[in-house]
């Protein structure tokens, strides 16, 4: 300890009392870790998907260990569902200091395959609804002249393809991502609002849990991976607590990727 004032110190640093977080794609393998983790250091949440029982079920969750926890249910695919989700969170507890945005989701099409259909699907659900979200969110942030912080969900896609899968729109929707975040964390810094980026790897959760049962792929994916595993959620939810917390205001505008060191060898 230093002087006795580590607990202050780390208090100081990492505690996010009185903050209100929306959580969106919220109740999923990494969304659920999010929640859990922002209500654990004093953050109120919201609890933001697709569906109301998954979000009722998990914000209830909370709330039952002495949470604050707000379900929501929205479809990021519709603009309007977007713009309302910030609304809701804002008329229900007051204010918004913390987006986390964690919708995402792949239609797998070899490349000579990729329908129109789906390539928007996939854009609307990974970069699209990004930006509206995070400018739904910027709004209040910037009328509360509190600053604030936003954290979206990318990938290792971000940057890199995969070879043998079909992820054309998925690499392009992501890589978007990166990029726009970029431009949001420059234009949103002189409001003291930052933008990040998680880029993981794969991780363990039912969304990816077919392709991680085959062994085969498997094996070769994490022997590409320089400390020999997969994600799991705790790793992303850790990382974006940091990127939330005071510990971390003179980063924005950065991806951060979750990777076990593949980036930094392919």
């Amino acid at each position: 300890m230093l002087n006795g004032q580590t607990p202050a110190l780390l208090d100081r640093l990492f505690r996010l009392d009185g903050k209100v977080a929306l959580v969106t794609g919220g109740y999923g393998g990494i969304g659920e870790a999010v929640c859990r983790g922002l209500s654990a250091v004093g953050a109120k949440v919201v609890v933001a998907g697709r569906s109301a029982d998954r979000a009722d079920r998990l914000a209830k969750s909370l709330n039952d260990n002495g949470c604050e926890a707000y379900p929501v249910s929205f479809d990021a695919g519709d603009l309007s569902e977007v713009r309302r989700v910030v609304e809701d969170s804002v008329s229900h507890f007051g204010r918004i200091d913390i987006l986390v945005n964690c919708v995402g989701l792949n239609r797998e099409e070899k490349l000579l395959d990729v329908t129109e259909e789906n390539f928007d699907l996939v854009y609307s659900a990974n970069l699209k609804s990004a930006f509206f979200l995070a400018q739904a969110a910027a709004k209040h942030m910037v009328a509360q002249k509190q600053g604030g912080k936003q954290v979206h969900l990318g990938s290792v896609r971000t940057q890199l393809g995969l070879r043998g899968r079909g992820y054309a729109a998925y690499c392009a929707a992501k890589g978007g991502l990166g990029t726009m975040c970029k431009q949001l964390a420059a234009e949103l810094a002189p409001d003291n609002i930052n933008v990040n980026v998680v880029a993981p790897t794969f991780v363990r959760t039912d969304q990816v849990a077919a392709m991680l049962a085959d062994p085969q792929f498997y094996d070769a994916l994490t022997a590409r991976i320089p400390l020999g595993r997969i994600a799991e959620p705790d790793d992303v939810m850790q990382a974006i607590l940091f990127l939330v917390s005071p510990a971390s205001n003179f980063i924005t505008g950065q991806t951060l990727y979750l990777d076990g060191g593949i980036t930094a060898t392919q």
